[in-house]
This record gives C-alpha cells, sequence and structure tokens, in this order.
C-alpha cells in the first residue's frame, strides 16, 4: 500500500502500460520518481538516485512489487 501511495504521488513522465516493469526512485530532496531505467542500467556513473522498488502495473492499475 505503501508503495502504491508513492508512486501515485511520483513524478512520472510517461503513461505507464499494463504489465510493464518500472522502477520507483527517490532523489536527493525526497522526491519519488517512476522511471522507466532498471538500478542496473545506468551504466559507468551509476543511479542517481536512491532505488527503492521494481514494480509492474497491473490491469486493475494497483502495483505488483517485482523487487
Amino acid at each position: 500500500v505503501d508503495i502504491s501511495k508513492q508512486i501515485y504521488t511520483a513524478k512520472i513522465r510517461f503513461e505507464p502500460l499494463i504489465n510493464h516493469i518500472y522502477h520507483l526512485y527517490e532523489n536527493k530532496d525526497g522526491e519519488s520518481l517512476l522511471i522507466m531505467v532498471a538500478p542496473d542500467d545506468w551504466g559507468r556513473r551509476g543511479c542517481p538516485y536512491k532505488f527503492i522498488a521494481s514494480v509492474r502495473l497491473l490491469a486493475d492499475h494497483t502495483w505488483d512489487i517485482v523487487s
């Protein structure tokens, strides 16, 4: 429930699609961000945000925590 609340208050710059996996992060200001880039996909510099969870949008518009 807490993750779902955090996702729905997160900054999202795209339209999430059902059954796709997204990644929830928190920036240094404490703002939540839902991003398509996985923690391992940031390259050499590494992720600039704190990783919270990987989630999948379900058909009923709830979120399943993947990791």
